[in-house]
């Protein structure tokens, strides 16, 4: 269990069967419809790539004027590599983006183990994360982080024994890693201050990797948001909400990765301490990050808290190589002979459940996964069919923003907050009439609260008299209405 010169082939075999699984799940249910607004937002920005772009002029119903409409505020990492596969394939081919990067993280892990002595098997731990077979169907930047990071990391191990082009190109993929998210670059920076401090002859690769790699983000932050070191939100130090976020950070390092944070501490192979540093510095970075975790359903925040937590899965993959089989040799040695038939067996049992559990997962996501996600394309449907790209809309943005088309869209959508019956007599005057869109949901306190304040809304205008056009539950927990409010029928 564990020994490279034994399992290699047998590892290799069933990682590419379990890819295989997963691949043929994947286009059998290909993804068909955007689940959440970050992904919205990348297959928007992937479009303004394409088009030579940094934003989308877009008329303001409210003031009349022309406004440039920023569609994405995050790194432009994921937009530029979603692009090729836009311009080929229209938006649905952005999700063969993070599909591809989870396919690639889990064979460069298998090969990065190989070479390490170690069974490609444990590669399967990233793809056996079941927040990570989610996001391989999801078009946002956390698979092609972990992509990205798996990629540096593996450079740099080969780099510990080979040419300096190695660490001139880890340099270089942690640096432009923060063209994807900041934050990746953090899992690289013990290994390359650990370079530094042993005063390895070629530690000046990575430096200079590092600053190509650092220029290409400043070059794209200011080519796109005219600010070189522009970034999206500012790290919030949020101690008080720890024991909030703290069992869910568990369960992913713990549960989704299987003992991976406790293994990583009894970690002995190369670059021990630093991988050891890497791992906790970059769980505590995230752990005392304030995050607003009340918007979704507890299933959703898993698997949206879980996410960032990938560019630690190589390394945790990597950790588990080398601690499980040094444990299992040291309990077989000490095992009384009439016992370890008994405990062969029982490891035997455990690593074929293991193994046929990824693999199932790696067929189950995809239906399941489909079959959610296809409420939200009939979300979709049933807004365009109900509102005219020409005209004015006003909708409770924070739940809606996903679904809107705001590419053919005359207007940009009038988020209900801040709207008033004076505000909206005055657009039914201007405009003749105009749309109102508001989805209710029931999956945790906030959604909760915004239908509290949908219905104080459309309690306020109803002496506008709205004439209700679309009213249906569309999920267990989406209930989406649509009104339309003419001038016409003003008191």
């Amino acid at each position: 269990m564990g020994e490279a010169s034994v399992d290699v082939r047998f590892g290799w075999s069933i990682v590419l069967v379990v890819c295989a699984l997963y691949a043929i799940g994947f286009l059998a249910y290909y993804p068909n419809a955007i689940t959440n607004d970050d992904e919205a937002m990348y297959m928007r920005h992937s479009r303004i790539v394409l088009e030579g772009r940094a934003s989308l002029p877009k008329l303001d119903a409210q003031t009349g004027e022309t406004v440039e409409h920023v569609v994405s505020r995050y790194p432009v990492g994921t937009a530029a590599m979603m692009a090729p596969f836009v311009a080929v394939a229209g938006w649905k081919g952005a999700f063969l983006v993070p599909f591809l990067c989870l396919m690639g993280s889990v064979l460069v892990m298998g090969r990065w183990l190989q070479e390490e002595g170690r069974s490609p098997l444990w590669a399967l731990l990233i793809l056996g994360c079941p927040p990570a077979l989610v996001m391989g169907r999801v078009a946002m930047s956390d698979v092609p982080s972990l992509a990205v990071v798996t990629l540096g990391l593996w450079l740099f191990w080969r780099g510990l024994d080979r040419s300096w082009g190695y660490w001139l190109a880890s340099g270089f993929i942690a640096g432009i890693s923060m063209v994807w998210r900041e934050t990746n670059a953090v899992v690289f920076a013990p290994f390359f201050a650990g370079a530094v401090l042993r005063r390895e002859r070629a530690c000046w690769a990575i430096v200079a990797g590092g600053l190509l790699g650092v220029a290409v983000r400043l070059l794209s932050s200011t080519v796109v948001f005219g600010a070189p070191f522009f970034y999206k939100a500012p790290y919030i130090f949020d101690l008080g909400g720890l024991p909030e976020r703290l069992p869910t950070y568990l369960l992913t390092v713990l549960v989704f990765m299987p003992g991976g944070l406790l293994l990583v501490q009894f970690y002995r192979g190369r670059r021990w301490p630093e991988l050891i540093v890497a791992v906790n510095l970059f769980v505590l970075l995230y752990l005392l990050q304030g995050y607003f975790m009340g918007g979704t359903s507890p299933l959703k925040r898993m698997v949206l808290t879980a996410r960032y937590m990938f560019p630690i899965l190589p390394l945790v993959a990597l950790a588990a190589a080398d601690v499980v089989p040094r444990f299992w040799r040291r309990l077989r040695e000490r095992s009384p002979g009439a016992h370890r038939k008994a405990l062969e067996a029982g490891g035997a049992g455990a690593l074929a459940l293991w193994v046929g559990t990824v693999a199932v997962a790696a067929v189950v996501v995809h239906p399941v996964y489909a079959a959610w996600s296809s409420t939200q394309g009939q979300i979709r449907d049933a807004i365009e069919s109900n509102t005219d790209p020409a005209g004015v809309l006003v909708t409770n943005i924070e739940f809606t923003r996903k679904f809107m088309n705001e590419f053919d869209s005359k207007y940009l959508p009038i988020s209900r907050e801040g709207m008033s019956p004076d505000i909206a007599m005055d657009l039914a005057t201007r405009f003749g009439s105009f749309r109102i869109v508001l989805l209710d949901r029931n999956d945790g306190p906030y959604g909760f609260e915004q239908a509290r304040l949908n219905a104080e809304f459309m309690a306020s205008i109803e002496p506008m008299k709205p004439a209700l056009l679309f009213d249906r539950e569309m999920t267990a927990t989406d209930r989406l209405r649509v009104w339309r409010v003419d001038r016409a029928e003003l008191p």
